[in-house]
């Protein structure tokens, strides 16, 4: 049930993305909508992957939301016409999903037994083996020179990436 409500409120959240118009609210909704894919995802597969995962889409859309606020002019919020299509949205298919949902759920038995728990711990300890740890080194050291490009690009003393004029 929990599943079926965090799914409805992420496919409200996707569709109402077209009605986010300020970089503020599109930002927040992709927060949103990350959250509760990190939170579905922690519910199903593993909890310590959909916590990486939300890590770096945070640290991604926090990129982002500086290039996007710094070029995009600022604008004020329209009317609540917005929200209360969001919330109408949303309530519908939190009603759709609870009316949907079969009143049986004993097809899922097979698919939370303890073995099927347990095959998806080992894949995350894979991820750690020795094979893999040049792939890991290697993949640290790509961001390290990511990181070095994007400060050396953004040098401070040859001024702001959007010029503005001050009213003196």
């Amino acid at each position: 049930m929990t599943v079926c409500i965090i799914t409805s409120l992420l496919l409200a959240l996707i569709f109402s993305m077209p009605m986010m118009m300020q970089p503020l609210s599109l930002g927040l909704c992709i927060m949103m909508i990350s959250l509760f894919w990190c939170i579905l995802l922690g519910l199903t597969y593993s909890s310590w992957f959909s916590y990486v995962l939300f890590l770096i889409y945070v640290g991604g859309l926090l990129v982002m939301f500086v290039y996007v606020a710094a070029l995009a002019p600022n604008t004020l919020f329209s009317s609540l016409k917005s929200l209360s299509g969001i919330m109408m949205v949303s309530t519908f298919m939190l009603i759709l999903s609870i009316a949907l949902t079969p009143k049986d759920l004993s097809f899922l038995s097979d698919i939370s037994s303890l073995d099927h728990f347990s095959e998806n711990m080992k894949t995350g300890i894979l991820m750690v083996s020795s094979s893999n740890i040049s792939m890991l080194i290697g993949l640290g050291l790509i961001l390290l020179m990511n990181l070095l490009a994007v400060v050396k690009v953004c040098y401070y003393q040859q001024g702001p990436l959007r010029p503005y004029n001050e009213l003196t």
